[in-house]
């Protein structure tokens, strides 16, 4: 069965503002988009590895993530969408505060939905080690 296209819209809409407004630090706006149950898993190769739950999580980890970072650009590639998720094909290109690399770090993101609203997001990147090296999570 095809997917609904009002229901496409809203999906790739909701993903698209989500980013606009973590990146303008619109908290506030961003907690209104999220489940009370609201999960975010970063893998433990990763300097901000951990669990991340509750209205706070997206600002909680976009704090933790860009401490290691300076100049940071995120530049956002197709969106695929289904009923209860979607899949955002993210470049982010930062400098690193620990070695000063100048790092594209390319990945996916995950959004689940429930409903009109997110309950996650599973981060998958391209290259966790080159993070790890350049935050000096691990020696070059």
């Amino acid at each position: 069965m095809a997917m609904d296209m009002d229901r496409y819209n809203e999906v790739k809409a909701m993903v698209e503002r989500i980013y606009q407004l973590s990146a303008a630090g619109e908290w506030d706006a961003v907690e209104a988009m999220l489940t009370d149950d609201f999960r975010i898993l970063e893998a433990d190769s990763l300097p901000f590895a951990g669990v991340y739950e509750g209205k706070g999580a997206l600002q909680a980890l976009f704090t933790k993530v860009f401490s290691f970072w300076d100049d940071p650009d995120l530049e956002t590639g197709d969106i695929c969408v289904g009923e209860d998720h979607a899949v955002a094909m993210v470049v982010v290109t930062a400098t690193s505060r620990h070695n000063g690399e100048r790092l594209r770090m390319p990945l996916t993101e995950v959004f689940h939905l429930r409903g009109d609203q997110f309950s996650g997001i599973t981060p998958y990147y391209f290259d966790t080690a080159a993070i790890a090296r350049a935050t000096g999570l691990i020696a070059a």
